[in-house]
């Protein structure tokens, strides 16, 4: 073991294990801090996903072994041990809401509109907008309305006698949240946070220029697929579709009547999504059947999975219409999961779609980094989130600043 592993089990807070539970695969990441600015990738593990069905824990003994058994291969491939983890959730986990909510500023005049007003708007929008079992993972601000004649994007430094703001909440089921932390608990870990999978991998993929000029993320997922358009800095539209790359697979089996497993395997290794006939779809392929090896042309197997190319196509088109904006998204799209690693599937969506189109950033050593970029993401959004973290990436102007922001909001809030 070396010095570095020794000071690990002292300071823990050096390392941040992202936790993604999907559908099909539970999937986990450790990562080191360098320094402020660099996290090495230490180990990424994949197990499937048992003791878990229909959102729900069904088995907690064996829903904890997989969860335990996952994060288990982390330790022993970095001897580091660690207690907490970060847990990504998405798909049928997570629904979204719309919710509103006015604040009064002045009973008199008016007053100029502050970070603690915004704050304060925000937070009556999330009380207004949830039931009693549901938890808020994130609240997207759709827009502010001051005095209901001002649309803004950012209300700060505004006159105003009243504040609104029209909100999208991403929100959880706490019974659903609370057997999932109790399983990662009895597998030997804590959950420290939890959160909507699909916000970090867009903070993570998606810069602050790209939301500005519009773009696209999509999560193809084994059994749901999501799609957030953002536009101004600001989500516009996120979709999520009971639709993902199972549904080839099945599709697949049914065809050629062979196993779920075999016709994963058939997708993985010669399935392939082409807008033309190309030649080697003439070729033939060997596939097992009982005692005997039976030749099935390449083309039908295509021909298998293109409709649900189609009805991918026709979800992430669908999305972009209704985020009610017809300028151009200058920022492409970024595609995530293990989905969108069948070959010519990204081709396809650029085409279809008229955006550019990448799979999700590259990871040194990860060959198939789009497939791990959830628990990957929510490493680096916990980590960027940590005080550690602000602490030393601000310099010391940064700080001085932030304080005479702080003190012309107070005096404008009192005087």
């Amino acid at each position: 073991m070396n010095f570095r592993n020794v000071i690990g089990q002292f300071f823990n807070d050096s390392y941040f294990c992202g936790l993604d539970i999907g559908s099909r695969k539970i999937k986990a990441c450790l990562f080191y801090v360098r320094n402020p600015q660099d996290l090495d990738l230490l180990a990424v593990s994949e197990l499937d996903t048992k003791g878990f069905q229909d959102t729900s824990v069904n088995d907690i003994s064996e829903f904890s072994s997989a969860i335990g058994s996952t994060v288990d291969i982390l330790v022993k491939k970095t001897q580091i041990r660690f207690r907490d983890v970060y847990l990504s959730v998405g798909g049928d986990l997570v629904e979204t809401r719309p919710s509103r909510a006015v604040i009064p500023l002045a009973e008199r005049g008016n007053k100029v509109i502050t970070l603690h007003d915004i704050d304060r708007v925000r937070s009556q929008a999330r009380i207004l907008g949830v039931r009693l079992d549901d938890d808020v993972l994130h609240d997207f601000v759709q827009q502010f309305r001051v005095d209901d004649v001002n649309i803004a994007l950012n209300p700060l430094g505004l006159y105003g006698r009243k504040l609104e703001v029209e909100s999208l909440l991403a929100v959880t089921n706490v019974t659903r949240m609370r057997n999932i932390s109790k399983a990662v608990k009895q597998a030997g870990f804590e959950v420290n946070k939890i959160f909507f999978g699909a916000h970090v991998l867009s903070e993570a993929l998606l810069d602050k220029r790209q939301r500005l000029d519009g773009a696209v993320l999509v999560d193809l997922g084994a059994r749901s697929t999501q799609v957030l358009v953002y536009k101004d800095g600001l989500l516009k539209n996120y979709v999520r579709s009971d639709f993902g790359g199972e549904d080839m697979t099945l599709r697949i089996a049914q065809t050629l009547g062979v196993a779920r497993d075999l016709a994963e395997d058939i997708k993985r290794s010669y399935a392939r999504v082409s807008e033309a006939k190309s030649s080697f779809e003439d070729e033939e392929i060997l596939i097992k059947k009982e005692q005997s090896f039976v030749p099935v042309k390449r083309l039908l197997l295509n021909n298998t999975i293109e409709t649900e190319v189609v009805r991918l196509v026709d979800l992430i088109n669908g999305a972009l219409r209704d985020a009610g904006t017809s300028s151009a998204f200058k920022g492409g799209m970024v595609m995530t999961g293990g989905g969108c690693l069948l070959p010519g599937l990204a081709e396809r969506v650029e085409s279809a779609c008229g955006l550019s189109v990448r799979l999700g950033r590259p990871i040194n050593g990860l060959n198939n980094a789009a497939a791990f970029c959830a628990c990957t993401s929510v490493a680096e959004t916990a980590y960027k989130g940590s005080k550690r973290y602000i602490f030393d990436s601000r310099k010391p102007e940064d700080w001085w600043q932030a304080f005479r922001t702080r003190l012309d909001e107070i005096c404008n809030e009192y005087f």
